[in-house]
């Protein structure tokens, strides 16, 4: 057994010489491990980040890790194909209506259309401004102030006439 080992020590190894030299090479870096372990993830990270574009997208959809497109547009085709053969037949009043439906539908001119026509035909709009009168006499409340804010500043001032005369009553 001894003389198989020293033979295996003797045997050629590029870079270091002999088999034995490489073994104790492996063993003292072996021992190194453990302290490197913690860079184990970040290097394989890095490694990857560089390696992955360069893998052939054809081992990546053979080995499950990317979608084959192929498989994807057979399988729209497939949808495509079933939807075109689910078609929808509609009574005959129903696809009538579905016929005209962008269409807009015939509006009934009120009273006071018919009034603004005849008034833009003419010219003459008093009749349309008689109205507006109307309607802004329902509209306002007489006796009505809008004027709060005027108020408040009455107010103000009533409380500064009562500090000026006490400035007055001090001289």
């Amino acid at each position: 057994m001894a003389s198989i080992a020293r033979l295996i020590n003797n045997v050629p190894v590029p870079l270091f010489g002999t088999a034995g030299t490489a073994g104790m090479f492996v063993m003292a870096k072996a021992k190194t491990v453990s302290r490197m372990a913690g860079w184990a993830v970040p290097l394989s990270a890095g490694a990857l980040w560089f390696v992955w574009p360069a893998v052939d997208d054809g081992w990546k959809i053979e080995m499950g890790l990317k979608a084959d497109p192929a498989a994807a547009a057979k399988a729209a085709e497939e949808a495509a194909a079933a939807a075109a053969a689910k078609t929808v037949e509609l009574p005959p009043d129903a696809a009538a209506k579905v016929e005209v439906a962008y269409k807009a539908h015939e509006s009934v001119p009120t009273e006071n259309d018919k009034m603004l026509m005849a008034a833009a035909a003419s010219g003459d709009y008093t009749e349309s401004q008689a109205k507006w009168e109307e309607f802004m006499v329902k509209s306002i409340r007489p006796g009505e102030d809008d004027d709060d804010d005027d108020e408040d500043d009455e107010d103000d001032d009533d409380d500064d006439d009562d500090d000026e005369d006490e400035d007055d009553d001090d001289e």
